[in-house]
């Protein structure tokens, strides 16, 4: 590895340890309560170092976003789905999944960061989770499992701004009710919606929530 790649792992390190270290403390004492000066500290980095990566609080729970494309993507290494429409179901839970085991109040800060500044992109369709979900719909639309009635586009902006509208309802209903029973309901409900003219019957059966320590 020569100085530049390490100059570039180094610089990735610290960028992941900052948003791990935010997000340790936000979840422990709220967004509010936790200042940049914390979150160096927890990190062992300097004031410096953090606005190196980030311009703000907000960018940085932004940038924090890569978590859950990350978890996603390993649920989908890890655990079978056989189908492009079991994949998708797959996805929304593993998404339901590490909004409950990691977001909490975070969820709520972050949409209204989103709303409060103007002229922020609701969603970035290059993000990786926006690419699988429509990888998986152009799959089912090419096997007929979706309608051609709609396109891959169609489908995914649709579906997008409808999960995501799931778990703002959530936050606004300080997180009281399941998130991934009002996922798996709402996933039904829309197969219903764009179904094809190949699709099964029934839906492949419910993707298992991974327990908490496994």
């Amino acid at each position: 590895m020569d100085y530049q790649q390490r100059r570039r792992a180094q610089g990735q390190a610290t960028e992941q340890r900052l948003i791990e270290a935010g997000r340790r403390l936000m979840l422990q004492h709220g967004y509010e309560e936790v200042s940049i000066r914390d979150i160096c500290r927890e990190a062992g980095v300097t004031t410096g170092a953090f606005y190196h990566h980030f311009s703000s609080k907000e960018q940085m729970l932004e940038m924090g976003g890569q978590q859950l494309d990350l978890y996603i993507q390993q649920q989908l290494r890890t655990r079978p789905h056989h189908s492009s429409l079991s994949a998708l179901r797959l996805l929304f839970t593993a998404y339901a999944e590490y909004m409950e085991q990691n977001q909490g109040e975070l969820t709520a800060r972050y949409y209204q960061n989103m709303l409060a500044v103007s002229g922020k992109r609701p969603f970035d369709m290059g993000r990786t989770i926006y690419q699988m979900v429509h990888h998986y719909v152009e799959q089912a639309l090419e096997r007929g499992v979706l309608s051609p009635e709609f396109s891959a586009d169609t489908i995914v902006t649709f579906s997008v701004r409808h999960f995501r509208g799931i778990v703002i309802d959530w936050a606004f209903h300080n997180y009281s009710f399941s998130l991934m029973e009002a996922m798996q309901q709402e996933f039904r409900l829309l197969y219903r919606l764009f179904r094809g003219p190949r699709a099964p019957k029934q839906l492949p059966m419910r993707a298992r929530a991974r327990s908490h320590d496994g």
